[in-house]
């Protein structure tokens, strides 16, 4: 049930952070039979018992991508499938950040690729991946930016 719990927190806050964004902003891909779907916002937006569970330290200098990929599967809801993801962060200046991508897998199928990066105030950082979903050959690049705010 406490699971359950936090999977919920996970996805509103997921569900928060698409609100915020500008309506013409799209936060997923669909190409070559997946989807992609992808976001990134403070976590210190996260519950601290969110928090706690993922291990993500909660600070309003710090931020948080994270990547889901999906086999679309016809007549049928989408499948949640592993992926080889190359990323590359960096700010409005092109100064790199450095972020490491991790797996988590929850009980129910679901698969998340997460990584935490440190932003300043008014920060605008860009994103840049390439997804390649496990035992196919389909490349799917995505690209989005976003402006963290730490006031």
């Amino acid at each position: 049930m406490k699971l359950q719990c936090l999977r919920i927190t996970i996805l509103l806050l997921v569900s928060l952070s698409f609100s915020v964004q500008s309506a013409d902003e799209e936060h997923s891909k669909t190409e070559q039979g997946y989807e992609v779907h992808y976001n990134a916002l403070s976590t210190s937006f996260l519950t601290p018992e969110v928090s706690k569970h993922y291990q993500i330290g909660r600070s309003k200098t710090k931020g948080f991508v994270n990547i889901a990929v999906l086999k679309q599967v016809e007549g049928q809801v989408s499948e949640p499938v592993e992926a080889e993801i190359a990323i590359k962060v960096e700010n409005f200046y092109g100064q790199n950040k450095d972020v490491k991508l991790r797996k988590i897998s929850e009980n129910d199928g679901a698969i998340y690729y997460i990584g935490v990066f440190s932003v300043s105030n008014r920060e605008i950082v860009k994103f840049k991946a390439q997804v390649k979903p496990v035992n196919s050959d389909a490349l799917i690049n995505i690209q989005f930016d976003q402006e963290f705010y730490t006031d």
